[in-house]
């Protein structure tokens, strides 16, 4: 897990073997091998597929430059950004962009009519989180994940020093394909604990945040994601910081509320 986190902070940086084994504490002669057999792909491929994702979003929806997106995402030319994103993509950046360009422009032309959807703008402290990881289709990771997480509190008897549940799909649906796609329940404890087995920790980005409010069901959060994009966001003037959504679940293990009562509190990091 310390692993995973490195990378997906770095993708800009060399991510060399040496490197990331001394991040896992494993000697570099067996490192490759154990990632490899945990994540079922080689850690250059898994680096390489994480950076052209990455790079797919900035060229869908933002017109920054294309050699500066490749250096954001480690490339050091044009060149050869260029050349690894066409052999797996199959179509050059700036193809890819044109490609893209009509589904774009047609969805901005679509929030222009849309009543404004209602957001408040807050400021979140840095927190350090506990969290377990699960891959798959984002309409059961969560249940699994959370699952895992809580099994994890009451084997440590942490349970009740919990503050927050938070969850952070990773991935976009519309680019990654549905077994990859990365989702992480995390916790908020009143002490600080020590991550174990399965179990990391993280740290989430404190700053300026735009916060909306879904009621609903858990499986339509990403639905509430989408009109909040296709909503909001073009219409908004704000930036949005280079981090994941955060979902905050209120009322997770609250059997209580029926599923359509539930509130969670969706917060999108902002530019400062």
């Amino acid at each position: 897990m310390r692993v995973l986190v490195y990378i997906e902070e770095h993708l800009d940086g060399p991510l060399g073997l040496e490197e990331l084994a001394r991040v896992a504490h494993i000697s570099s002669f067996h490192f490759h091998r154990i990632f490899r057999a945990v994540m079922g792909e080689t850690l250059q491929a898994y680096v390489k597929r994480l950076r052209l994702e990455a790079a797919q979003g900035m060229l869908r929806y933002s017109d920054r430059p294309i050699i500066e997106i490749g250096l954001e995402v480690g490339y050091q030319s044009h060149a050869g950004f260029s050349k690894i994103f066409k052999q797996l993509i199959g179509l050059s950046p700036s193809r890819y962009r044109e490609h893209m360009r009509p589904m774009v422009e047609t969805l901005i032309e679509r929030t222009q009519t849309h009543a404004k959807m209602k957001v408040e703008y807050v400021a979140r402290k840095e927190e350090e989180v506990l969290f377990v990881r699960r891959t798959g289709n984002y309409q059961k990771t969560p249940h699994e994940a959370f699952e895992a997480l809580t099994t994890f509190l009451e084997s440590e008897r942490r349970l009740g020093q919990a503050k927050a549940f938070y969850g952070m799909g990773l991935d976009d649906p519309h680019i990654v394909e549905v077994g990859k796609l990365r989702f992480d329940a995390c916790v908020s404890l009143l002490e600080k604990a020590v991550p174990k087995g399965e179990v990391g920790k993280k740290t989430l980005l404190g700053g300026p945040y735009a916060l909306f409010i879904h009621k609903g069901p858990y499986h339509l959060l990403e639905s509430s994601l989408a009109e909040i994009f296709q909503y909001w966001y073009s219409n908004s003037g704000k930036e949005l910081a280079d981090a994941q959504p955060i979902f905050e679940y209120l009322e997770l293990f609250n059997d209580a509320i029926p599923e359509t009562d539930r509130v969670t509190k969706i917060y999108l990091p902002l530019k400062f």
